[in-house]
């Protein structure tokens, strides 16, 4: 391979690398199948001239993009592994050599993982974390249940009243021109949900079903759409139905309905229980963060901003997956928040950053302790991972390749740090305000 450190400067690392003669050849013999359908010869049909007589017309560089690709996909990796370098950049790369008897010469740039200095890790003071249960926990639990499981009942015999789920029909226009999405025959709408733009549920307060009448509203300065921005508008509006939620009753019975238990007093403590775990669970991650923002402060790095930039497409991509779920595209969604890609963008800058700095200074202090990771420690994660998806762990064994245990053994190196801060870790009492 040869492959050669020619400079490093900073975060920027530039190296050499040769392919043999034999690869190129690989490539060449890609690059002619991959091609040759697309290359007219004069007596011969497309896809059959013999590769010579292509070169001989057209040069052998006809080939040589493809083939150098062909290449890279299995030479460059190789010279990074080489070389021991942890790239986090696209690399840029040049062939200036490209010789059927002397191979391939490629020239490299690319960013590299910074170098990370230290300071104290061990015994770094904290500020002590609070238990807090919710207030009113377990009866806000039981009052959501009760909504979940409500049903919905039919009144006719009075006028609409705030809590009422009415169903409605409307059309919106602003200086008698009609708009997009303000026209429904079909909507149900909680009153005084405070959904609908200014004070358009109020005026449906005290009609009766049938009542047909206009409700005026003026849209917000800030509204997501430009065209009606500060506008006043009118809604033709006719009352269809009017319901209300009953509620069940909190008893034994209910208790038995939504969970396992048999009386609401356990189904209670139970509620209790899981609550005070969640506060836990919540305090801790609280106070692991705040040792790793105090080992981080006292750490020294030069990052790239590409590691930022990679954070954030990360970010961006589990962001965007989430609302596809639901529907929503992130056109869409920035579209209705009268917002940009780049201003969501922007949103994620500060929790990247800190995701970044707090993965590289783990990943120090791993080396540091000379923390080790077995193979079974390995599968054994993987056989987590599995359960989740509901994958077979030897199934999943096989599945995962080289790269995907390398990045899980990085994994449970960096959650291994973080019980070494932990367990040196001080507590002290929280600074008076």
């Amino acid at each position: 391979m040869n492959a050669k450190l020619v400079s490093k400067e900073k975060n920027i690392v530039k190296f050499t690398f040769d392919a043999s003669p034999e690869k190129l050849e690989e490539g060449m013999v890609y690059a002619y199948k991959k091609n040759k359908d697309k290359i007219a010869i004069q007596g011969f049909r497309k896809g059959k001239a013999p590769r010579k007589l292509i070169e001989s017309v057209y040069g052998p560089e006809v080939f040589y993009d493809d083939a150098v690709n062909f290449v890279l996909n299995t030479e460059y990796e190789i010279a990074v592994k080489e070389l021991g370098i942890d790239v986090v950049s696209r690399p840029t790369i040049d062939a200036p050599v490209i010789d059927k008897k002397e191979g391939i010469k490629f020239e490299v740039e690319v960013t590299v993982k910074p170098e990370v200095k230290l300071g104290q890790y061990k015994g770094v003071e904290y500020e002590k974390v609070e238990t807090n249960i919710p207030e009113n926990g377990v009866e806000n639990e039981l009052k959501r249940l009760q909504e979940q499981n409500s049903r919905l009942v039919a009144v006719d015999d009075r006028a609409a009243q705030n809590g009422d789920i009415v169903n409605i029909s409307f059309d919106g226009s602003v200086d008698g021109n009609h708009f997009d999405g303000g026209k429904s025959d079909n909507y149900d709408l909680t009153l005084g949900s405070h959904t609908f733009i200014d004070n358009f549920e109020d005026q449906i307060v005290g009609h009766s079903i049938g009542d047909k009448f206009d409700v005026n509203v003026t849209f917000p300065e800030n509204y997501n759409a430009e065209e009606l921005k500060g506008k006043a508008a009118v809604f033709a509006v006719e009352l269809k139905g009017i319901n209300v939620k009953e509620l069940p009753e909190l008893n034994d019975e209910f208790a038995q309905d939504v969970s396992e238990f048999e009386t609401l007093d356990e189904y209670k403590a139970n509620i209790e229980g899981k609550l005070k775990e969640t506060a836990e669970a919540n305090a801790k991650q609280v106070r692991s963060d705040r040792i790793v923002d105090k080992v981080v402060e006292n750490a020294e790095m030069d990052i790239p901003e590409v590691m930022y930039e990679n954070k954030i497409d990360q970010l961006v991509g589990e962001f965007e997956n989430n609302i596809s779920s639901r529907g929503i595209s992130v056109e869409d969604y920035c579209k209705y928040l009268g917002s940009t890609i780049e201003s969501l963008r922007a949103t994620f800058r500060e929790p990247a950053v800190k995701s970044v700095k707090a993965r590289l200074v783990l990943e120090q202090v791993a080396k540091e302790e000379n923390i080790n990771v077995t193979e079974e420690e390995i599968d054994e994660q993987i056989g987590k991972i599995a359960a989740s998806y509901g994958v077979e762990k030897e199934k999943a064994l096989e599945i995962f390749k080289e790269d995907d245990r390398k990045n899980i053994k990085e994994d449970i190196s960096v959650r291994k740090a973080v019980e070494i801060l932990e367990n040196s870790a001080v507590e002290v009492e929280p600074k008076a305000e």
